[in-house]
C-alpha cells in the first residue's frame, strides 16, 4: 500500500462481506444471537449444496430458518428444515412434505439439535438426510395401487 488513500478503499471494501455482524455500544444480545444464526446457516448451506442438496433460506421472518430438499422442490418430496429458536437459543431439525402448490412444508417431527456451531449442525442435517432417502415420499406413497382391484367385472 502506497498511501492512505488507497488503504481506505481497501478497508470500505473489506468491510463489505457476506458473513459480517454489524456490533455497536447499542446492540443487544438477542441481535447478536440472530446475526450468528444467520452466518451459521449460511456455512451450513454452503456445506451441504456442495454435496448436491437445493436449498433455500428464509432470513426474513422469524424464526431464521434454511430447507433443505432432496430432490429440486418436487411436490410431495421429504424437506428438512433448520431454524434458529430464539426461546430455547439453540438449533432445531424438522422434517416434513413439501407442498408445492402452496409452497408449504408439511412438518411432521422436530427434535432439538446438540450441536451448537455450524460444524455439528451439517453433521446432524446430513445424518437426517441420510435417514430420509430410504423412506418413500409422499408422491410415491400416492401412487401405490389399491391392493386386489383389478377393475370392473
Amino acid at each position: 500500500m502506497k498511501n492512505f488513500k488507497e488503504w481506505k478503499i481497501f478497508n470500505e471494501y473489506a468491510d463489505a462481506s457476506r458473513y459480517s455482524v454489524d456490533v455497536n455500544f447499542k446492540t443487544k444480545p438477542e441481535e447478536v444471537l440472530e446475526a450468528y444464526s444467520k452466518i451459521s446457516l449460511g456455512y451450513v448451506s454452503s456445506a451441504i449444496k456442495k454435496l448436491g442438496y437445493h436449498t433455500k433460506h428464509v432470513y426474513t421472518e422469524k424464526p431464521i430458518r434454511l430447507l433443505v430438499s432432496l430432490d429440486k422442490w418436487e411436490d410431495g418430496e421429504w424437506i428438512v428444515i433448520v431454524s434458529w429458536e430464539e426461546n430455547n437459543k439453540c438449533f432445531a431439525l424438522s422434517t416434513g412434505f413439501y407442498n408445492k402448490m402452496r409452497q408449504t412444508v408439511s412438518v411432521k417431527e422436530t427434535s432439538k439439535c446438540k450441536g451448537t456451531d455450524a460444524s455439528e449442525v451439517y453433521k446432524e442435517l446430513f445424518n437426517k438426510l441420510n435417514e430420509l432417502k430410504n423412506e418413500p415420499s409422499k408422491k410415491s406413497m400416492a401412487l401405490n395401487p389399491a391392493k386386489k382391484k383389478r377393475g370392473p367385472k
